[in-house]
């Protein structure tokens, strides 16, 4: 295991945009290489892969576990697409949930996404790799803008923890080990409304580091629901954003101190003194326990649904329009290229002014009255799903191979349709 990264065959540099953490520019000279073979449960086995080993803590010390990257220029998912395992460099998650009666493990599936784990409408954009202040982009080319988020109370009242007239970008980051980073303000207002305030503040120094801690008896328990400005609201449950304290014992295990819980919501303020300054708002994995990321590389997107919390798994191959073409109606779903929504999202905001008759691409108006693209137009292509015969929807868990794709008829959903091939 001597030598480096790029020795080893990875990739001879990392981009770095604001709110990348500082020092993974870093680890590409640092760090040591080497070659393994390596194999994730239910996948199949890369033989030769390049493996780096960081020899300092970076990420600000928030990652504990090696980390598997799945970016632009995944190197993993490259291989797996060139090796024929994979069709298309799509990557799906649902992180899961812990501290209920029962646990429910989380899934990451790759060349597509899981059917069962998603329910209602979806919002569709175009990854957009940017820094995050004078731009429409961020380091993790997933960008939302919220336009509320309220608490929810056990006797069915909300309350929003908005300033007034305001919205708020947030950058999507699944690796982030909270579930919300946001100004102070909003975190100030949280705690105004739900009347959650430590008689000493304490932050943690575990797992979830940064995150403010209570007493148990003080945690309050209502539900936190985040609305997009497409339409989207995301839900989260108590259970999942107040919990319990975990920390790391000496030998690595982890743990909890059921007396004391974390908000896993924190604040930060954009001033010179703040080790968080020019930091985006971000949405971190916790957001994953109730909404489910599918992002699409070769099609230069990302795809939100609410989460449906099921054991079931029902996997659906997505495909990008040119390979889409070289494969059959029964193999998957094409998903229309990053321009796709753009243009659409144009012809949307336009479409008082624009002729009915004008079917360049199918639209509807968005009965929220959002400014962002329509529901239907952010429908796009995996709203619904092709479902291939009996034997092909029982291959290996995460991948087919070349040989099974069929010339056919392949549709290509529109922004309304849903389409399922018996």
């Amino acid at each position: 295991m001597e030598g480096g990264i790029v020795e080893a065959g990875g990739a001879p540099n990392e981009t770095t945009l604001a709110g990348t953490p500082e020092d993974i520019k870093k680890l590409v000279s640092s760090s040591f290489g080497g070659t393994d073979d390596i194999e994730l449960e239910g996948s199949v086995q890369l033989k030769d892969f390049p493996i780096g080993i960081p020899v300092f803590k970076w990420d600000a010390g928030y990652t504990y576990l090696h980390a598997l990257g799945l970016g632009s220029n995944s190197t993993y998912l490259n291989a797996l697409q060139k090796a024929g395992n994979i069709g298309s460099r799509v990557w799906s998650i649902f992180w899961g949930r812990v501290w209920v009666e029962d646990d429910l493990d989380g899934s990451l599936v790759l060349g597509g996404y899981d059917e069962e784990k998603v329910t209602g409408d979806n919002y569709t954009a175009p990854l957009d790799y940017d820094d995050y202040v004078g731009s429409s982009g961020c380091f993790t080319g997933m960008r939302v803008v919220l336009s509320d988020i309220k608490v929810n109370f056990r006797n069915g009242t909300e309350k929003s923890i908005f300033p007034t007239d305001t919205a708020l970008p947030c950058c999507i980051d699944p690796h982030h080990h909270l579930l919300l980073d946001a100004p102070t303000a909003y975190v100030s207002n949280f705690q105004q409304v739900t009347g959650l305030f430590a008689s000493s503040e304490a932050y943690s120094r575990g797992f979830h580091y940064d995150a403010l801690m209570f007493e148990r008896d003080n945690a309050f328990d209502g539900d936190i629901t985040f609305h997009l400005d497409s339409g989207l609201q995301i839900r989260v449950p108590n259970d999942q954003y107040m919990v319990p304290s975990v920390n790391y014992q000496a030998n690595g295990g982890r743990i909890q101190d059921p007396d004391t819980y974390e908000l896993l919501i924190r604040g930060h303020n954009d001033d010179a003194e703040s080790h968080l300054q020019g930091m985006p708002a971000l949405l971190g994995r916790y957001f994953l326990t109730a909404a489910y990321l599918m992002v699409n590389h070769d099609a230069g997107t990302f795809t939100l649904w609410q989460a449906n919390p099921s054991n079931s798994s029902k996997l659906v191959r997505v495909f990008d329009e040119e390979m889409g073409d070289k494969c059959g109606a029964k193999s998957g779903v094409i998903q229309p290229s990053a321009s796709y929504y753009t243009a659409a999202s144009s012809i949307s905001a336009s479409a008082a002014t624009k002729p009915e008759d004008d079917d360049e691409i199918n639209t509807t108006h968005d009965s929220k009255g959002s400014s962002s693209p329509s529901g239907a137009v952010i429908g796009g292509a995996v709203v619904g799903s092709v479902i291939g015969e009996k034997d092909k929807a029982e291959d290996t868990y995460y991948y087919y191979s070349h040989e099974e794709m069929e010339r056919d008829q392949t549709p290509e959903l529109d922004a309304n349709q849903q389409a399922t091939v018996e």
